[in-house]
């Protein structure tokens, strides 16, 4: 579902859901703009009008403008999609030679629910979505197919608002962009899912340009409920490597690699810590330790919770004690895989310090840890 890059001599790489092997670059100008997109298998890019109007269409593929970094900026656009299916959206302030980008996208298929609308940031090529699902991301509106939909973005500095039909308020306020980059290339695109692969949108009435003095952030975020008590915020993380080494091993002292460093991380405002800041997922390596401590002055049992994304072995001690699925789609059809704090063993601590590793993988949609020790 994630990732390929996009590139041309002139414009850096836009990531883009579905994308497919590109070859051949296709230069459309269209409305005083040009935009670079490239042929691939069952992708379409091309100008003609719809719904009678001048339009582009994208179909399993990503139309980067072809102008300079952009930093502060507005965006608007009308969309109408071919069909009740399919992601479509815009990356902003995209890094082609890092995979770092802003990214905010509707699902036509979940027209209504929650999941209707999504922002996200992408982190050295990996996509976020499962880490990070809140009201201050994902928020529902309605989404008819075959009908323009109008959406504006403004943002300034780490804030953003995003207007979807309403141009008066601001359906999703985002109050701190995740993304480490402050200007990058904006492109366009329309995805599909895997078995849908006909499906597509027009794109018309498009602006982008830099913010002005006049533009300004208007939204607020909606609340959140408050992160637990016992909230570990801060982790150790291990270089990557292959899951395949570490799926059999019952005692952490079999492991037969040796990661090369440790990075302390953080955790984010809602306490989901980012594997992907660690390292970008390369040549396999989809599979990452991340340690915690826990000191007791005396023996005693807590409740260790947490959540991930996709695939956990949990070890305490160097002793495998818990493994799970969380993927998308492993347990059902509707399964999404977002992280919660939804699993939990019970911790026996001693005296004296205690070891508990996660091993973490990832397949596609956020490589993610998050975890809360009880009182």
């Amino acid at each position: 579902m994630f990732t390929s890059f996009l590139k041309s001599a002139s414009v850096a790489a836009c990531l883009a859901l579905s994308a497919p092997a590109f070859a051949e670059t296709i230069e459309i100008d269209f409305e005083g703009e040009t935009w670079l997109a490239s042929e691939g298998e069952n992708s379409d890019f091309r100008a003609e009008d719809y719904l009678g109007r001048p339009a582009l269409f994208l179909r399993r593929n990503v139309a980067a403008l072809d102008t300079e970094d952009l930093g502060d900026m507005v965006i608007e656009y009308e969309y109408a999609a071919t069909h009740p299916s399919g992601f479509i959206g815009v990356n902003f302030r995209a890094d082609g030679e890092t995979g770092n980008l802003e990214q905010f996208y509707t699902r036509p298929h979940q027209s209504g629910h929650p999941d209707a609308t999504q922002y996200m940031v992408a982190t050295n090529g990996s996509a976020t979505w499962q880490l990070h699902a809140g009201p201050n991301e994902a928020v529902a509106t309605d989404l008819p197919a075959e009908t323009w939909i109008k959406v504006r973005i403004v943002a300034i500095g780490d804030q953003a608002d995003f207007f979807v039909g309403d141009m008066e308020t601001p359906l999703i306020h985002v109050s701190d962009l995740r993304s480490t980059i402050s200007s990058g290339q904006v492109g366009l695109y329309a995805s599909d899912r895997p078995w849908m692969l006909e499906t597509g949108a027009y794109f018309s009435n498009i602006t982008i340009r830099a913010a002005t003095a006049d533009d300004k952030i208007i939204g607020t975020p909606n609340e959140t409920e408050p992160q637990p008590e016992g909230l570990i915020e801060r982790f150790e993380v291990s270089s990557p490597f292959k899951e395949e080494q570490i799926t059999d091993v019952y005692q952490l002292s079999d492991l037969s690699v040796e990661p090369e460093s440790w990075t302390e991380l953080e955790v984010e405002n809602d306490g989901v810590a980012n594997l992907a800041r660690v390292a970008p997922i390369q040549d396999g390596n989809n599979t990452a330790l991340v340690r915690m401590t826990f000191d007791a002055d005396a023996a005693e049992t807590r409740m260790l919770t947490f959540g991930y994304s996709d695939r956990v072995r949990l070890y305490v001690d160097g002793k495998l004690v818990y493994t799970g699925n969380a993927q998308w789609r492993a347990r059902d059809h509707r399964f999404l895989g977002t992280i919660a704090l939804v699993d939990s063993i019970a911790l026996h601590l001693d005296p004296g310090e205690t070891e508990v590793i996660a091993a973490v993988s990832e397949s596609f949609g956020g490589w993610g840890f998050k975890a809360a020790l009880a009182d």
